[in-house]
């Protein structure tokens, strides 16, 4: 009867056990004959189910120890100290390990099976009375492996010195590591990062437009974190701007909560400069001059600003600004666009330096190798075996 049970089983589990697969790791010992298998394989219910179906008769009694979860991360990783918490399980001579079975319990779990529950005193619900033909499954409360391999290794032995012809069978029901959920928690932890991405602040006033990340301030040390400030508002100063047709000038004045910026701007000969930057009235210098076209914007991923002694320093993040000076008729424009940007990374990065060396040194290579070959010469005469040897002078 019970290897008809399990027969019947197979036939469900062939139309429904592939739409919700999970795979536990399954150990099979107690039988003789209980066969040895790959342990590098992955079965599914139907190829699990004819292993166990050949190890039960009539005459055998079938005990399951289910895991709430179990995977073989488990198997491997759990310590007590320096000893494994599977001892008893791992002292079995003969069994058979299985690291990926596709739900097993599905196959040993039918309307014939008595279940009993594990309780948290550590006793059954019920006795076990080991009989032919008769399967129970254990449910194991989540706990620590260690009690669970004491119980499992005190119960069978009591079962197989009542029934010996007995089969024996340790698997989970849900895998507790899963590569899959990493993965997905992983991606949605990314799209947090993505969401607290610091937003674009964006200032304007007549003649002038700036948008930035982030403002920082502080030492230049490096060791002391940064101090982020935020402006709210942005002004033209008209004592220091001037829109006179030979040299114009504009004075602009970022505020914030602690924090001001002032940025003075020169226009020559089509194009427009930064000619000084103040924060909190102290003057603040860029290593690299900043001069573009009239018409181009100013764009920097990390715009760096420095004292003179260089101790202390300004960082605008992701900033692009640019000045707008009075047209022919002389009008200023309130700006809500840019012009095309000018990058703040030269032309000439450090790979095309290192590409120009490496085909100087080739060129160099190949100018010699070219020189020597046009230099060989070919023998213009040769000996004549019936004639005179031909005597070659040093001279020559």
């Amino acid at each position: 009867m019970a290897k008809l049970g399990v027969l019947f089983l197979l036939l469900a589990i062939a139309c429904f056990g592939g739409v919700f697969a999970e795979n536990v790791p399954v150990f099979v010992w107690g039988k003789p004959s209980v066969t040895y298998v790959p342990a590098l394989t992955r079965y599914t219910s139907s190829e699990f189910a004819a292993l166990v179906d050949a190890q039960i008769d009539e005459n055998t009694f079938t005990i399951v120890f289910a895991e709430e979860s179990l995977s073989t991360e488990d198997l491997s990783q759990c310590r007590l100290k320096t000893q494994t918490c599977f001892k008893n399980l791992q002292k079995i001579e003969r069994k058979s390990y299985l690291p990926s079975v596709e739900e097993p319990l599905s196959v040993l779990d039918g309307s014939n099976a008595q279940s009993v529950q594990l309780q948290a005193d550590g006793s059954l619900s019920e006795r076990i009375v080991p009989q032919a033909g008769g399967i129970v499954v254990v449910n194991l409360s989540i706990g620590d492996y260690a009690s669970h391999d004491t119980l499992i290794d005190a119960l069978f032995n009591r079962l197989r010195n009542e029934h010996p012809n007995i089969l024996a069978i340790y698997t989970g029901k849900t895998p507790s590591f899963s590569y899959s959920t990493l993965v997905r928690k992983t991606r949605q932890a990314d799209a947090r990062q993505d969401e607290v991405e610091p937003e674009l602040q964006i200032l304007n006033t007549t003649g002038f437009l700036i948008a930035y990340e982030t403002f920082e301030y502080g030492a230049a040390d490096g060791a002391t974190p940064l101090t982020t400030a935020k402006f709210d508002n942005v002004v033209r100063v008209a004592d220091n701007s001037s829109d006179s047709a030979e040299q114009p000038t504009l004075h602009f004045k970022l505020t914030g909560a602690g924090a001001t910026v002032d940025l003075f701007f020169l226009l020559t000969q089509g194009s427009w400069e930064i000619t000084g930057v103040r924060f909190n009235e102290k003057e603040y210098y860029l290593r690299n001059r900043v001069h573009i076209n009239q018409h181009f914007s100013y764009h920097c991923i990390h715009w760096e600003y420095y004292t003179t002694d260089l101790n202390e320093k300004i960082v605008f993040n992701e900033v692009q600004l640019q000045p707008f000076f009075a047209n022919e008729e002389g009008v200023v424009a309130t700006p809500d666009r840019f012009g095309d940007s000018w990058d703040c990374v030269g032309f000439t990065s450090g790979g095309i330096l290192s590409g120009l060396f490496l085909i100087l040194i080739f060129i160099i290579i190949g100018s010699y190798g070219i020189s020597w070959m046009m230099d060989i010469r070919t023998m213009d005469r040769f000996d004549d075996p019936k004639g005179k040897t031909i005597i070659v002078n040093a001279a020559e």
